[in-house]
């Protein structure tokens, strides 16, 4: 008895927290960090400023929870595919990326609201999170015939280039499937450049 009382508060603490979270992401959404208030965030949610404060400290304290909920998945959904295999070819990233985008997807609310209130902040928190993973969780390694690159240096570029093609995404409004993003990067990640033309000659 007294464990589904406790089990019914958390769920009653989940769905609150939860209700706060939409609030705020719909308020920025609509009218821009700085001028959302906490009285505005208990409102939308249906509560009072005490409830707010019961959960959280300040509205940059709810911030940095939407923030943290957003990221704290995105190592998990990359290895996700790949349960129990040792190594897969380069060109078998397709999988992990596709979960990678269908998260943004998910959640494509928090990331553009987030995006508009850290300036920056988000896609830095994203690229940390994806370096974190390529150096804990797994390994690139080059072909026999690569020319000697230095491995920081390369993952700085993949997932430079990563992130940049999820922030052109989320400046579209998200307006291709996650399936045509994780398409597009698994292709742009494997091909090779021919030559360039110059246009102004």
């Amino acid at each position: 008895m007294a464990l589904e009382r406790e089990e019914d508060l958390n769920r009653r603490v989940r769905r609150t927290r939860q209700a706060l979270k939409t609030a705020f992401v719909d308020l920025i959404l609509e009218k821009g960090y700085e001028a959302v208030t906490i009285m505005d965030i208990a409102e939308r949610a249906d509560y009072n400023r005490g409830t707010f404060y019961k959960h959280f400290v300040s509205k940059e304290d709810l911030l940095r929870d939407i923030h943290d909920d957003f990221l704290r998945n995105v190592s998990e959904v990359l290895l996700l595919p790949y349960e129990g295999m040792e190594k897969i070819e380069a060109t078998g990233i397709y999988p992990s990326t596709l979960q990678l985008f269908q998260h943004i997807e998910q959640h494509k609310r928090d990331y553009l609201a987030l995006s508009s209130a850290q300036r920056g902040k988000t896609s830095v928190g994203l690229y940390d999170t994806l370096r974190r993973s390529m150096r804990e969780d797994m390994h690139i390694e080059m072909e026999d015939n690569s020319p000697p690159l230095d491995y920081e240096i390369l993952l700085s570029y993949q997932l430079s280039a990563t992130v940049g093609v999820i922030d052109y995404w989320a400046e579209t409004g998200f307006k291709y499937s996650a399936e045509y993003m994780a398409g597009q990067l698994t292709a742009l990640v494997n091909s090779r450049m021919d030559h360039i033309v110059f246009k102004r000659n």
